[in-house]
């Protein structure tokens, strides 16, 4: 018999993750866990908190009017602090498109896109997996989904990955680099099914089998999978990939089921996932602490491979029918 998703946890999060103080946590569980639409009024009044919730008001506070959060001609100055970064975590916490918003993802496609479509932190040459899976999450997640230039950037994901020692990087050697393959799967899982291309649905099988055929040993070999970690830059965890990779629907991939029974194993007594990294852009939560950001993306991705279970036994059984 089929469980719940829930069925695994030791405890129920669920009132802490929908605790009025933190609105980007309450928002974001209202909608990835209890599938509330945009539209419900308990997500419409979660999400309208967000811009002043303290934490995110700081960070809005701290953008320059030309210079955003850094150098106007180098959105990926400042690293964590950077345009680029800043972006993306208030997309992370599900913060809305404003006017100010807008005009920092402007700068960020006037001078962080490379002519090949990806993004670049400008130096020459180096246009990186991590940054551009990160910049097209980021573009999507504010509405430019349809814009051209998110389109071209996706199609170089594609193209890059499809080849030969396309997931390599410089920092991992030459080798692929598993944190920016976790970062690109990110943005094609932000791509409907329906509007993917041929192109990003093989790049998301070649990247997919590259991080499943590893089958990490995360104690001994891989243990940086395990330092879970919110905000996250170009780094990656486990808790992030299983989540993409279950809303790729790999959810009966005997080989993610093993990565995620590593994610169940790290959970507390209270259902909940500890922090262990983060960025300094974002200190309301302590390493060593319960993780509200983090146990979220946990339980999608929990939430989201039990779905896929439950579509491919449904759909085998349709098939026997008809054997």
């Amino acid at each position: 018999m089929l469980k719940n998703w829930h069925d695994d946890l030791k405890g129920d999060p669920l009132p802490w993750l929908l605790e009025e103080e933190n609105p980007s946590a309450r928002y974001l569980a209202l909608r990835h866990l209890l599938d509330c639409a945009d539209c419900d009024s308990q997500a419409v009044d979660a999400r309208a908190a967000i811009p002043n919730w303290p934490p995110v008001r700081d960070i809005l506070a701290l953008m320059d009017p030309v210079d955003f959060w850094g150098q106007a001609e180098k959105p990926f100055y400042g690293g964590a602090m950077s345009t680029h970064a800043t972006l993306h975590l208030l997309a992370e916490l599900g913060m809305d498109l404003t006017p100010q918003v807008e005009a920092a993802c402007e700068n960020l496609l006037e001078h962080g896109q490379h002519e090949s479509g990806g993004f670049s932190d400008g130096t020459a040459g180096r246009v990186l997996l991590c940054h551009t899976g990160n910049a097209v999450q980021t573009l999507i997640h504010f509405g430019y989904r349809r814009d051209p230039r998110v389109t071209r950037a996706l199609e170089y994901l594609a193209e890059r990955c499809i080849a030969p020692d396309g997931p390599a990087c410089l920092y991992a050697d030459g080798g692929q680099c598993q944190w920016g393959i976790a970062k690109v799967l990110g943005a094609f899982a932000d791509v409907s099914l329906a509007d993917r291309s041929a192109e990003q649905e093989q790049a998301t099988a070649v990247l997919a089998d590259a991080v499943l055929v590893c089958s990490p040993d995360c104690q001994e070999k891989h243990p940086d999978w395990l330092n879970l970690g919110f905000p996250l830059d170009y780094q990656s965890d486990l808790t992030e990939l299983c989540d993409v990779l279950a809303r790729l629907d790999y959810g009966p991939d005997p080989r993610f089921q093993h990565f995620l029974e590593i994610v169940l194993a790290q959970q507390t007594a209270e259902g909940r996932w500890i922090k262990q990294s983060g960025t300094r852009a974002l200190q309301v939560e302590e390493v060593g602490q319960p993780s509200k950001w983090i146990t979220i993306r946990a339980l999608r991705a929990i939430k989201h491979a039990q779905r896929s279970l439950v579509q491919a036994t449904r759909a085998a059984l349709d098939d026997s029918k008809f054997t």
